[in-house]
């Protein structure tokens, strides 16, 4: 049975939120926008201003009604922003992640934003009469203040996770007693919410194991594509092949392959900058893209446009004759990134490099997608061959975006499980 009217008011945690930009921030604001839509009172519980790699307040002009409530913090991104009155973080090798923290923060750095979030939570819930919470995480900090509210509230709560709660990359648990303590709270939450969702099947059977969840309590809500962003047309210029990579460069996605088997592609096919370009668009948080390119004698070649509005990118997506995809070795199985659906409603070819996680296996099930090892350069090589013969001839394949993942079938989907509790 569907939500009454006076039901339909719901209450986001996310910590990570426009006008921050990068993927993670729009699975909630997109669920924002269309439960807007639909009839739903939308309010959010994120973070004052804090010291961050992208800002794209673009994405606020999509959440006209929504009420937002931005609350201080002492984690250590909004510290840094007061330090510094500046909103950009400088580029890091390790992606941002202050590991050292792990030894006295836990979850996470972010338990430090749990107080103010807790208090203006429980104000609103109580003051709108709201009847449905739900977090996002990371950081899962945020899923403790979710547990606490539902306990003392008995509002109706969703837990949901982008990530897993540990990730091997990042050094989250140094010794076996952060380990034990990380996986007992995980646990806790897994247990205790009124429904669980994740961005991946395997993530999901992960935690559904871990917190012995039944089945129709715990819900597959992968990240998507929002239709609209794709509705414009794009008209190419000209007959250059553009490899274009869109997404940040990091610690778990190197680009250093890609650049290695681009030059050996331009010098096998003697092309000149003008007949082919690689392009990369989104934030540089190793600060060493521009060395790396510089290595490979690739300065004439490569173009950096650096982090661009969300527009920008769908638009670098969609000029793309060819789109590459990076994971690197080590990264985890659960994790779909959340471009793999808008790769998918580019609708073009896309080359993947390096584990086959979960997102991977979407784009070779869903796209004309090749797949190379990360070391394997004369393999990348060769697929580059491969995808600009059939640039040159014209019989590149293109996919159509499955419609089960465009942002607002899964905004329904979400008031779908609403109803249910």
């Amino acid at each position: 049975m569907a939500a009454t009217d006076s039901h339909k008011k719901i209450l986001f945690l996310a910590y990570y939120f426009p006008p921050l930009g990068m993927g993670g921030t729009q699975r909630v604001a997109k669920w924002c926008k269309y439960l807007l839509r639909a009839g739903w009172q939308v309010s959010v519980i994120t973070v004052k201003p804090i010291a961050y790699y992208a800002y794209d307040e673009s994405l606020l002009a999509e959440l006209a009604g929504v009420r937002i409530i931005r609350t201080g913090s002492l984690d250590p991104g909004r510290l840094l922003y007061l330090l510094r009155r500046k909103k950009t973080a400088a580029p890091s090798g390790a992606s941002g992640k202050s590991t050292w923290l792990y030894w006295f923060l836990l979850p996470d750095p972010r338990i430090l934003w749990a107080p103010f979030a807790l208090w203006h939570a429980w104000r609103e819930i109580r003051k709108n009469k709201i009847s449905f919470l739900l977090t996002s995480g990371p950081p899962h900090s945020s899923h403790l203040v979710g547990w606490l509210l539902s306990r003392f509230l008995r509002i109706r709560w969703v837990s949901d996770f982008r990530d897993a709660w540990l990730r091997e990359e990042f050094s989250q648990a140094p010794t076996i007693l952060h380990r034990r303590w990380q996986n007992a709270l995980e646990k806790l939450v897994v247990r205790q919410a009124h429904a669980l969702t994740a961005v991946s099947q395997s993530l999901l059977h992960e935690l559904m194991q871990k917190g012995r969840r039944a089945q129709n309590t715990s819900y597959f809500l992968p990240h998507g594509f929002d239709h609209e962003n794709f509705s414009i047309q794009i008209k190419k210029n000209g007959n250059q092949f553009t490899v274009t990579y869109v997404g940040a460069i990091s610690s778990i996605q190197d680009p250093r392959p890609l650049l290695q088997g681009y030059r050996q592609f331009v010098q096998q096919a003697h092309l000149l900058p003008e007949e082919t370009r690689l392009h990369f668009t989104g934030a540089d948080l190793t600060g060493a893209l521009n060395n790396w390119i510089a290595e490979n004698a690739l300065a004439a070649y490569a173009q950096l446009a650096g982090y661009q509005p969300h527009a920008e990118a769908v638009k670098a997506m969609r000029s793309a004759d060819l789109l590459i995809f990076i994971a690197n070795p080590g990264t985890g199985p659960t994790v779909i990134p959340s471009k793999t659906f808008e790769y998918l409603a580019a609708g073009k070819p896309i080359l993947a490099i390096g584990e086959k996680i979960e997102g991977v296996q979407i784009l070779m099930e869903n796209a004309c997608c090749r797949h190379c090892a990360f070391d394997d350069i004369a393999g990348i090589m060769r697929a580059l061959l491969a995808f600009y013969a059939e640039f040159c001839s014209g019989q590149t394949s293109s996919s159509r975006p499955h419609l089960e993942f465009s942002r607002a079938h899964l905004a329904q989907q979400l008031a779908e499980i609403l109803s249910k509790l």
